[in-house]
């Protein structure tokens, strides 16, 4: 049975039937174009018996959904649900246990990274989906009929594919070890880096001098300040690569801008006088508060014999636990290490979220083979007696 919640009291009473099942299927649709935030078009549930399609457009209260979310004695099951969580962040929920995504069950089962919906309901069960409908436009009403069946589809066959992943893990240790990691999401999507530290994660940052870090640390803070008050996806304020032209360069005045690559007069319109003051400001502090690149240069070995060692590391923790690396570690957790390591100061550090290398089940695994630099040792000393505590 399928059909169309639009009132807060279907939605109560579609949580309150689903409440003694053991599994729910999960799934989001969203517009997200030109916003920093995600634009809420449909949510989708399944619990083997009824499948509803959620109008966020229409429903006001979603404690019914909330509570059911955060049941421990229902499983949640999403596909790659890491934007998923965004979205259905943006009408208050948070909480989500215990989650499993099949992305990442498959992972964890040696199957490949990222694999997508289509292809692994296929591998599991034989069928082949329509994904013509993925580009539509949630926020339009009436949905199509062709949409709702899209949209259906989506946890139709994510129920039967979890049952499928479900039976494949054989080995005890790794089903808590994925539904550890569904946790680990929702603890990463609630603990960002300061706005003042953002510019930790521009690529090639690292590239940059100290006076040109600080103009990009200004730059990097004002963007998103700038992005979250009018709902802005952030490449349309300025972006990364103008970002770093701009620190580079140090353009003094207005005119100067139209030589960043890039650069619009619509731009120019908008944020030319402040993007001034911003590099003045930077240009103007104390040396000493500039960011540098690196710290504690004596012990440092530089950026890529450092970051070849934290791979070698995954690739040994892997080899001897049997879980695949790609489950282990992305490209974001170790830059995220090794920032924490040597691209801030101690105090910094202090601001910084724990690395995830350094939590859960990462931190058990990891730290036989991870490298950790003498001047952070106490601090990794001190995770690892909480964690035991």
């Amino acid at each position: 049975m399928s059909y169309l919640l639009t009132d807060n009291q279907s939605l109560a009473q579609y949580c309150q039937d689903a409440a003694g099942q053991s599994v729910l299927a999960v799934d989001s649709e969203f517009i997200r174009q030109s916003t920093l935030y995600p634009k809420l078009g449909l949510i989708q549930l399944f619990d083997g018996r009824q499948l509803a399609l959620v109008d966020p457009l229409t429903i006001t209260d979603w404690q019914p959904l909330a509570q059911l979310f955060a049941d421990e004695t229902i499983v949640k099951t999403l596909h790659s649900c890491t934007e998923d969580l965004e979205a259905l962040a943006t009408i208050g929920i948070v909480h989500i246990q215990p989650l499993f995504d099949t992305q990442l069950a498959a992972e964890l089962l040696g199957w490949g990274s990222s694999i997508g919906y289509a292809r692994l309901v296929e591998r599991a069960t034989g069928e082949v989906l329509d994904k013509s409908e993925s580009r539509t436009d949630w926020l339009a009403r009436p949905l199509a009929a062709k949409q709702l069946e899209y949209a259906a589809n989506d946890v139709t066959y994510l129920l039967p594919l979890y049952q499928h992943l479900v039976a494949q893990f054989t080995d005890p240790a790794l089903l808590p070890l994925l539904l550890a990691e569904g946790q680990q999401l929702q603890q990463r999507r609630a603990n960002p880096l300061p706005a003042r530290l953002k510019y930790l994660e521009v690529k090639n940052s690292s590239l940059l001098r100290s006076r040109e870090l600080a103009v990009l640390r200004e730059l990097v803070a004002w963007r998103l300040e700038y992005a979250a008050s009018r709902d802005l996806a952030l490449g349309l304020v300025i972006k990364d690569f103008q970002m770093l032209e701009l620190a580079k360069r140090k353009p003094g005045s207005v005119e100067s801008l139209l030589n960043i690559p890039g650069m619009t007069g619509r731009d120019l319109r908008r944020h030319a006088k402040t993007l001034i003051e911003l590099i003045e400001l930077a240009k103007q502090l104390p040396q000493e508060q500039c960011p540098q690149a690196f710290y504690y240069p004596e012990h440092f070995p530089g950026e890529k014999v450092a970051l070849a060692e934290l791979s070698q590391a995954i690739k040994h923790t892997s080899a001897d636990t049997a879980i695949p690396a790609a489950f282990i570690s992305v490209r974001r957790q170790l830059h995220e290490y090794f920032n924490w390591c040597w691209r801030v100061t101690d105090q910094e550090r202090q601001l910084l979220p724990v690395p995830e290398y350094l939590t859960g089940w990462r931190q058990q695994l990891l730290l036989p083979n991870l490298p950790v630099p003498a001047h952070v040792r106490d601090c990794v000393d001190k995770l690892v007696i909480n964690v035991g505590g």
